[in-house]
């Protein structure tokens, strides 16, 4: 672990500001959640199955756009596309859940699993 300070950090520290400074109206608490959608495919050598654009998720949330990271297994078979909003309103978390997204949980950026690969004995 480095002691550098990145942009998400940043972004993280930044909505965690602001998520405090709605304590006083109980309505309009907003919460930071991450969430990712998992994606596999059988071989490398065929593309990712399509499922929707930033644009098209931009969309549904109603906003201009949407930041987002991409991280690979090893075998390079699954993919998790991580979105963060920094403020999360209960309308934005039900689309999210409602577009096939999970709530992302601490290491989940490290624990994508490689697809079991079948072995055939002669």
């Amino acid at each position: 672990m480095t002691n550098e300070i990145t942009t998400e950090m940043l972004d993280r520290k930044i909505a965690w500001c602001k998520q405090n400074a709605f304590w006083g109206k109980g309505s309009a608490i907003q919460h930071m959640q991450d969430f990712y959608f998992e994606k596999t495919r059988v071989s490398v050598t065929e593309s990712w199955p399509e499922t929707f654009s930033s644009q098209e998720l931009a969309d549904a949330l109603s906003v201009e756009q949407v930041r987002y990271r991409i991280y690979y297994s090893q075998d390079n078979l699954t993919c998790r596309l991580f979105v963060f909003r920094p403020h999360c309103t209960p309308f934005e978390t039900e689309t999210m859940l409602g577009m096939g997204f999970v709530h992302a949980q601490n290491g989940d950026t490290e624990n994508i699993p490689n697809q079991p690969v079948e072995e055939v004995e002669e």
